[in-house]
């Protein structure tokens, strides 16, 4: 599929706003009185805007109209991390109520595509998640299981969905299963297209067949976001009618650049993905 032929398109990301910020420190070692790891702070720092904002950027070099509507709160993720080697030390969170959103956007319904990035920080409400599956024209979700939400933020609270990449873990604990073989996961999560990302070893997509592929063999300097960037990516060409093969080439190249990236740094560009995929 060419990535010209989302170009017409218009989108709609739905979901968490999060403001993630590095703080840059050297490792002493442990320290003498506590057992906790001592750092030294020397003041450099860089703040991003995450979530559904940095989902949304991967796509503006793609499609014509991409919008965004976000909740009230914005979480923020502090993460000390290690100067030399990008190490992530420890994450610090904290929501920030608003009171304010970005709902100045089209009718759901006249976008092509409404991509859902559900960290679960509170914006898919009960009655959010019952309009988009009844008003979207083609659904793409996300439902992502992290550090605050472990085990409560699961793909089934989506009583539809046309298109849904998750990880591994998502997965499995979505059907309540850690041991069979991720083929069978999919098939008892009974989407009718769907990706399975599995990090180093690649990512499983089902459409009636299952297609797997290896991940790029690219030098990893920092993994936040390349889920995101994979669904981000991928969801247009989803709503386009690409198969699942194809949807695991775009996904994957997306996801190959992401992780070359530190934090938000840049996003996913047409360009690169050309390079990636040989268009």
């Amino acid at each position: 599929m060419r990535l010209e032929s989302v170009k017409a398109y218009k989108i709609l990301f739905i979901g968490d706003a999060i403001i993630d910020e590095y703080r840059y420190v050297d490792t002493i070692g442990k320290s003498i009185k506590d057992n906790i790891l001592s750092t030294k702070y020397e003041g450099a720092k860089e703040i991003f805007d995450g979530g559904v904002w940095a989902a949304a950027a991967h796509v503006k070099d793609l499609c014509e109209t991409v919008d965004i509507w976000r909740g009230p709160d914005v979480m923020r993720n502090l993460r000390y991390v290690e100067s030399v080697y990008n190490r992530k030390l420890i994450t610090v969170h904290q929501m920030h109520p608003k009171g304010d959103s970005e709902i100045t956007v089209r009718p759901i319904g006249e976008y092509d595509c409404v991509v859902v990035t559900d960290f679960g920080h509170g914006t898919m409400t009960k009655e959010m998640i019952a309009r988009v599956t009844k008003e979207a024209r083609f659904l793409a979700v996300n439902a992502q299981t992290n550090s605050t939400n472990y085990g409560f933020n699961l793909i089934t609270k989506y009583p539809r969905a046309d298109y849904v990449v998750l990880d591994e873990l998502e997965a499995r604990l979505a059907v309540h299963d850690n041991t069979s073989h991720i083929e069978e996961i999919i098939l008892e999560l009974g989407y009718k297209r769907i990706v399975i990302t599995q990090g180093a070893n690649g990512a499983v997509g089902f459409d009636g067949e299952f297609y797997r592929e290896k991940s790029e063999g690219v030098k990893v300097l920092d993994t936040m976001g390349a889920g995101d960037a994979f669904l981000a990516v991928s969801a247009p060409f989803a709503a386009a009618g690409a198969s699942i093969k194809e949807l695991v080439r775009i996904g994957n190249a997306a996801g190959a650049i992401k992780v070359g990236i530190i934090g938000h740094r840049g996003h996913v560009t047409k360009a690169e993905l050309e390079v990636y995929l040989g268009a």
